[in-house]
């Protein structure tokens, strides 16, 4: 039963997601609301007597705190310079335009920078990285649906920007990154070192941002 949820309800929520994301006008503060219930609340709402203990943060030692960093660094590294070799095949002005229709403006980018950095991420961690593993059990799935989940639910935001080349590469390096965030949780039964290195990941794109939003 919580395997077949695990893998329908993902589903539902993506798809709700991708319709409020891409299917309706709305603000960014309304897709913030819709991602926290689909997300967070509705999951607590069913599983709270569960504990919920990938939340415990203090089980994690310092080795994976620490390869957590590295990783981190690595990857924000890594995503600005994709995105300096790859720039010319993304549509920056749609982009650009697309960020201030969703309310994302140059006044407010840092405000939503600080929520980006460390409330989605913790939201997507708690979904993709705690909740959905946790409902496949330890099996193979474990590692294959909850980064392929989350590879799809970025659809939603880069279906506007990039042709389908980039987009197809962006979704394959969003699956290993997600399937490196599941491993370097392993150890420590934790989303705290997953967490630390989707900050990082985050700070590279919000750099990426500051650049399209300021100076492009």
């Amino acid at each position: 039963m919580q395997k077949w949820f695990g893998a329908v309800f993902p589903i539902v929520s993506i798809l709700l997601l991708l319709w409020i994301e891409q299917g309706i006008d709305v603000t960014y503060g309304v897709k913030t609301v819709a991602k926290i219930i689909l997300l967070v609340g509705i999951p607590i709402m069913l599983f709270r007597s569960t504990n919920f203990p990938f939340l415990r943060f203090r089980k994690a030692d310092r080795n994976s705190i620490r390869n957590a960093f590295i990783f981190g660094i690595a990857i924000m590294v890594l995503i600005i310079g994709a995105f300096l070799v790859m720039q010319r095949f993304i549509d920056i002005p749609a982009l650009r335009e697309d960020l201030m229709t969703s309310g994302i403006t140059p006044a407010i980018f840092p405000f939503i920078a600080i929520y980006i950095l460390f409330g989605n991420s913790i939201i997507e961690e708690f979904f993709f990285r705690g909740l959905l593993p946790d409902l496949f059990g330890r099996g193979a799935m474990r590692f294959l649906l909850p980064p392929f989940f989350f590879a799809i639910y970025h659809i939603a935001i880069f279906l506007p920007w990039f042709t389908l080349p980039i987009l197809l590469l962006a979704i394959g390096g969003l699956w290993t990154g997600g399937l490196i965030f599941q491993i370097a949780n392993e150890k420590s039964h934790t989303i705290l070192p997953s967490w630390i290195i989707h900050m990082f990941a985050d700070l590279g794109i919000l750099l990426v941002g500051i650049y399209v939003l300021y100076f492009y």
